[in-house]
């Protein structure tokens, strides 16, 4: 048996000595250069494209066993031009041969060097890689016996050294679509790939897009830990970059980072996000997301924090030109906490918390198909700090004629976004504790906010408004080929001299009422909807004044410039007291008809009828005033002479300085006709009160009314 042993040795060790031989010829005996004709003959054959190896083969055995090759080009498909499918400056790859006798590849590095792949899609929708595809599945299906018999024979151990892709640009030219996309400077880089051990990996690419206009600079890093037991792949520690310019970005720029922990089943049945953190400058939001069913039905749960920030300054920052705002501090703090899910094609918030500066906004909203539904509620917020600021008299003054001029054909924007509307699909509620908006302010407000099929229409109550309530509806059509708006108003026991003082800064008038309106209109610019506006309104208030203008003063004053009188002393104030004042009036095509003034002061009663044209904003309306007391302290002093006559006041001219007319010799006249009647009928009563019965006396003096 020594003897056996003995040969057997000599026999392994004569075995080893020839192979050791043949590792130290072969490289110099065998040249794999002399075989580049048959290489690319070879692809030829397989794939009818050109292969072109520029560089020369360099061959390997041991200890590793490897080639490397530079100047690799891949000609292109039929119909794709000269551009080369492929290329590559470089690609190497070795295996340490020892190991591969106990059934374990230990491999080096993988390099593949300035790659250049070329994907593009024809006008007819053909790619330039599916003759390549098509091949591959013919190779595949002609070798599936073999490799199932030889199921079982499996390696012991599989180690790469790692993954090293340097300088490559992917270009993505689809002349379906006319995209073009490209993705330079790729770079990979892996650890130690070994199965069931984590691996870490660094990604550098910059993306180039041309419409809309675009380049991305994305940088990713991140430990990846494949588990095949339980098929999943857990990527820790994982940070994505982006630094992003471009027309499609707000502002022109983008910086971002986003940090996370990954956990991802291989069959795409679930995906979980925890720990996740986006910066983008002093922007910062955290939270976390859970998918499941990704690949049948989706179902996303998750939360997102923004914590709180100058969102003005970050929005400035990324060079986003804000709006002029009142406030220079609006929209200083921001910051939100929100609960997503989602279901299918559905996404719900059902938890919204928003601080918006000193405004808080709660409750629920979602989208479906299109169709959003919310239901939100705001503590109390002022939108005059989000207006623009008021512009100032001297602005105003000089662009005082802006209007008159802006009423030509064409010269109007549009109010309403058409388009947009006519797509909408909204149905919620909104609440408000208190809102200020152009200075109004009002409380314990609802609106029923419904839109779908080019129809809009905003219920309004508001429960508290200037000591008074208030309730609207404005209804918008865009369906058809104008636009048409709709809007009821009916405002009860409201204190109308805060109102106007809030809304027009000046104290003008007081009292308290109601006020209703039925209003319609069509067209889309302002001069159209009042041209083709209709509708009724009517106001009644009651124990009020009219400030700035003393009609009974007006009336004195009027009166002794027309009799060359001097005018009368004392200063009274300039306000006229009225008990009540109320009127109904009409609209039709921008034109208001009013037939039905009647005003009510202390020596006064004023009724009035006429037209108001909204169009050009000129009037022609006349007020007739009679002088119903004369008693002192009620302003109708100096006024005796007037008593029971009318005095028309007769208004013209444009809506913001209208010129008006008193016809003073008429309404002398009709004084002394009035003085003249008195007079002969007390001298009738003297002479006939002693001889004439108390019945007849009172025919008499009908003859003289």
């Amino acid at each position: 048996m020594g003897r056996v042993f003995k040969v057997i040795g000599w026999i392994v060790g004569l075995i080893l000595l020839a192979l050791v031989v043949l590792i130290a010829v072969l490289p110099m005996v065998f040249d794999p250069n002399d075989y580049k004709d048959e290489i690319v003959a070879q692809v030829r054959d397989r794939t009818g494209r050109e292969l072109q190896i520029g560089g020369p083969i360099s061959l390997t055995v041991f200890p590793w066993l490897g080639f490397q090759v530079t100047d690799l080009r891949l000609g292109n498909a039929r119909g794709f031009g000269d551009t080369p499918f492929a290329a590559a400056d470089k690609v190497a790859v070795r295996i340490q041969l020892t190991p591969l006798l106990q059934k374990r590849v230990v491999a080096d590095t993988l390099t593949l060097h300035g790659l250049q792949l070329n994907l593009a899609r024809s006008a007819d929708g053909r790619g330039n890689w599916e003759d390549l595809a098509a091949g591959s599945r013919a190779d595949t299906a002609g070798t599936e016996e073999p490799a199932a018999a030889e199921e079982g024979a499996g390696l012991e151990e599989l180690r790469i050294g790692g993954i090293d892709i340097s300088n490559a640009r992917v270009t993505w030219d689809d002349r379906v679509s006319g995209r073009r996309l490209v993705i330079d400077n790729l770079n990979l880089e892996t650890g130690e790939l070994v199965p069931g051990r984590p691996v870490e990996l660094r990604l550098g690419l910059s993306l180039d897009n041309e419409d809309p206009q675009l380049r991305a600079d994305i940088g990713l890093e991140g430990v990846v830990n494949l588990d095949q037991a339980a098929a999943q792949v857990d990527i820790s520690g994982l940070k994505l970059r982006l630094d992003a310019s471009g027309a499609a970005l707000p502002g022109g720029k983008a910086k971002a980072e986003l940090e996370a922990a990954v956990q991802a089943a291989l069959d795409g049945s679930r995906l979980q996000l925890s720990d996740l953190r986006l910066t983008s400058g002093e922007l910062r939001v955290s939270g976390g997301l859970t998918g499941t069913d990704l690949a049948t039905g989706p179902k996303i749960d998750g939360n997102l924090d923004l914590e709180p920030v100058d969102l003005a300054a970050w929005l400035r920052g990324l060079g986003v030109a804000l709006p002029p705002m009142a406030d220079p501090k609006a929209l200083s703090r921001v910051e939100a906490k929100l609960a997503l899910a989602v279901r299918g094609g559905q996404v719900a918030l059902p938890r919204i918390d928003i601080g918006l500066d000193d405004t808080r906004i709660t409750g629920e909203a979602g989208v479906e198909g299109g169709a959003v539904r919310f239901q939100l509620a705001l503590d109390r917020i002022d939108l005059d700090r989000y207006l623009p600021p008021p512009a100032s008299e001297g602005a105003t003054a000089k662009g005082g004629n802006g209007a008159k001029s802006g009423t030509g054909a064409g010269s109007e924007p549009p109010l309403y976004p058409v388009e947009t509307l006519r797509n909408l699909n909204l149905d919620g509620v909104l609440t408000i504790g208190r809102l200020v908006v152009n200075r109004l302010v009002a409380e314990k407000i609802r609106l029923t906010v419904k839109a779908k099929d080019g129809r809009l229409k905003l219920d309004q109550k508001v429960g508290a408004f200037y000591q008074g309530s208030y309730k609207g509806l404005f209804d918008l059509n865009v369906s058809g080929k104008r636009p048409v708006t709709r809007v009821r108003a009916d405002a009860r026991e409201i204190q109308v001299g805060p109102l106007l003082k809030d809304m027009t800064g000046r104290d003008r008038l007081t009292g308290r009422g109601r006020f209703g309106a039925s209003l319609q209109t069509t067209g889309n610019t302002l001069p159209a909807m009042k041209r083709g506006l209709d509708g009724k309104l009517d106001f009644r208030f009651e124990d009020g004044a009219v400030k700035g203008f003393n009609l009974a003063q007006v009336i004195r004053e009027t009166k002794a410039r027309f009799k060359g009188e001097p005018l009368p002393s004392g200063r009274q104030p300039q306000q006229t007291d009225f008990s009540e004042i109320s009127a109904t009036a009409t609209i039709a095509r921008g034109v208001l008809s009013n037939r039905d003034l009647l005003a009510k002061s202390p020596f006064l009663r004023v009724t009035g009828k006429g037209r108001v044209n909204l169009v050009d904003e000129t009037l022609d309306y006349t007020a007739v005033a009679v002088v119903v007391s004369t008693s002192k302290g009620q302003g109708g002093e100096g006024l005796e002479e007037l008593k029971g006559v009318q005095v028309p006041v007769h208004l013209t001219g444009s809506l913001a300085s209208p010129d008006y007319r008193i016809d003073w010799a008429k309404v002398l006249l009709e004084s002394q006709k009035g003085r003249a009647k008195e007079e002969i009928q007390e001298k009738i009563d003297e002479k006939l009160k002693d001889k004439v019965p108390e019945g007849l006396r009172n025919q008499l003096k009908g003859l003289f009314n």
